[in-house]
């Protein structure tokens, strides 16, 4: 159906809150992965935030779900530019359609994260209203408790709505229409946090949010790797697609990370 472009690089519970000689044993095991600050065994399984000194002395938060490593406050470029690439093909559509762009963006982010592409979907000025979708309740908590000052605070925008439940549920009765959907809620595609997410990358599940989307509308997906066959179904659904290649930097190494985006004509 759409055409793929070419590869872009792009330069509930309560805490169990560690401590005591406990937190001391933990923190000799752990030397070289860090303190565990704290750590929750939830419906879905055990949570663990850890929290390591930094190069810069700065502390590096770590977020892990049943032994499964989610992201480090060190991946906030890639996690903010899922939110500038998601929403840079808005900006050329408000060029063409200025009626349009008055009204305000409507966007939708699946997986809050450590709030980085929140923050960053907040810089853009046309973003009227902003709808976070976050399956696991402390991760909210620690939004607001430990990463406020990673993100400037953005739970905190009048602009924000944050919905805790599972995103392929909301997505069955979200009414739209949408501008943009952001989606971080696994390390990718085929690298999956729990099982039960796969459903939100089929071929239905993709053409129910391009029908979610405003003529012009993109949707947007975060992966730790390269996702061909993912990137087929998006030009099969949308009108265009492609992948754009984010690079960072971590303990002196070249990481990638990936953005697929597929767009609604209009």
């Amino acid at each position: 159906m759409g055409e793929v472009s070419g590869r872009w690089v792009v330069g509930s519970g309560q805490w169990v809150v560690v401590s005591g000689q406990w937190a001391e044993g933990l923190a000799r095991q752990e030397t070289e992965r860090g303190e565990v600050v704290l750590r929750q065994e939830t419906e879905r399984g055990e949570v663990v935030l850890r929290r390591r000194a930094g190069e810069d002395g700065q502390p590096v938060y770590e977020i892990i779900s049943n032994g499964c490593f989610l992201m480090a406050s060190t991946n906030a470029h890639s996690a903010r530019q899922l939110a500038h690439l998601g929403l840079q093909p808005l900006r050329e559509r408000s060029v063409r359609n200025a009626a349009r762009s008055q009204g305000g963006w409507r966007v939708l982010i699946g997986g809050l994260g450590m709030g980085y592409t929140l923050q960053a979907a907040l810089e853009h000025s046309p973003l009227a209203r902003v709808e976070v979708v976050e399956v696991e309740p402390l991760i909210v908590e620690w939004a607001r408790a430990f990463f406020g000052p990673l993100n400037g605070g953005a739970l905190e925008d009048g602009r924000v709505r944050v919905i805790v439940g599972d995103l392929a549920c909301y997505l069955e009765t979200a009414g739209g229409p949408y501008d943009a959907i952001l989606l971080d809620i696994d390390n990718g595609p085929g690298w999956l946090v729990f099982e039960e997410n796969e459903v939100v990358y089929t071929r239905p599940a993709l053409a129910h949010m391009r029908d979610l989307l405003t003529p012009g509308g993109v949707l947007a997906v975060w992966a730790a790797e390269a996702c061909p066959a993912f990137l087929t179904a998006l030009a099969e659904t949308f009108d265009w697609a492609d992948e754009r290649v984010v690079v960072e930097e971590v303990a002196g190494r070249r990481v990638d990370y990936f953005i697929y985006r597929g767009g609604r004509g209009g």
